[in-house]
């Protein structure tokens, strides 16, 4: 039986990346709804199932890293989401991190970083970015092939070093 990581491995040979595909496989309930009250997006554990929602009225390439950075966190941090004992079950992240948004525990600032580090690995892989970059130089084709912003593709081709 292949593990999480192998599972979104499968995925990332094609832009842009099928994050729905990803959370079938893994059988993640993914959903996407009009939320008013500001959050980007959130990951809830409801006993032994796991549910993303991403807010519908962002934009589409704001919900698609929205949406692998919750991913990131059920890869990463999900056994810190307890239903029991006094760990969160919720997890809900903002745009605008105002203070008293995205609450410090327990996931810290720095499994925030984590999750937008592998959120943006998934969204935009090392091996494909290279390959089609190697094909287009044009950051604004790049973004729009993998349907990301433009400023994520070009933070992304400066950590691979294809940018200066």
């Amino acid at each position: 039986m292949e593990n999480e990581m192998q599972t979104v491995a499968r995925h990332l040979g094609k832009a842009p990346v099928d994050l729905e595909a990803i959370f079938d496989d893994l059988g993640i309930d993914y959903r996407e709804a009009a939320i008013r009250t500001g959050e980007s997006a959130w990951i809830e554990r409801i006993g032994n199932r796991f549910n993303v929602v991403v807010n519908l009225n962002e934009p589409e390439v704001r919900r698609r890293f929205s949406a692998a950075h919750e991913l990131a966190h059920y890869l990463l941090h999900r056994d810190l989401m307890q239903v029991d004992g006094d760990r969160m079950n919720r997890h809900e992240d903002w745009l605008y991190d105002a203070p008293g948004q995205n609450p410090e525990a327990p996931f810290t600032r720095q499994h925030e970083i984590q999750a937008n580090r592998l959120a943006a690995q998934i969204v935009m892989p090392a091996k494909l970015i290279r390959e089609k970059f190697s094909e287009c130089q044009d950051i604004t084709q790049l973004a729009a092939d993998f349907r990301v912003s433009k400023l994520a593709m070009e933070i992304r081709l400066k950590t691979l070093g294809l940018a200066g």
